[in-house]
């Protein structure tokens, strides 16, 4: 685990990062679940409403899996590999404020089935993630918190 700026960053995730969205993956298999990175739910705020695409929804890359709403912030948190999502978190739809208090445990969003695992080999990872995060919260000045929920 990597902590910049007070930002979590664990290292074994992959990390998709273009234009406002800042969200990690963790691959197991042919599956990879899907959530806010910790500099993603600060920039955001308290987290009140999330939802999520449902079981059976076919998503390709860069299209939307769920849309998150705070008290700043409503937008789309977009797939960052193509697939299947085989399993949505309904505890984050039922208590939103997981995105803020547990990003990588149980704030987690979606579960999908890789349609193209090569796609992963496009995602950030290890030192490469480590510096694009740097150069975003040095750039934005992000300093993260966690907002109970």
């Amino acid at each position: 685990m990597t902590i910049e700026n007070g930002c979590e960053l664990p290292d074994d995730l992959y990390y998709f990062v273009e234009r406002s969205q800042m969200t990690w993956i963790r691959v197991d298999g042919g599956e990879v679940r899907i959530g806010l990175t910790d500099p993603a739910q600060t920039r955001a705020g308290k987290i009140l409403h999330v939802r999520v695409k449902a079981p059976g929804t076919q998503r390709e890359r860069g299209k939307p899996i769920a849309t998150v709403e705070s008290g700043k912030w409503a937008g789309p948190v977009i797939a960052p590999l193509t697939g299947e999502v085989v399993e949505s978190n309904t505890a984050v739809e039922q208590d939103p404020g997981l995105l803020n208090t547990d990003p990588y445990g149980k704030g987690w969003i979606v579960r999908m089935r890789m349609a193209n695992p090569a796609e992963v080999a496009e995602l950030l990872h290890g030192p490469a993630a480590l510096a694009r995060f740097r150069e975003i919260l040095t750039r934005d000045n992000i300093r993260c918190l966690r907002c109970q929920g």
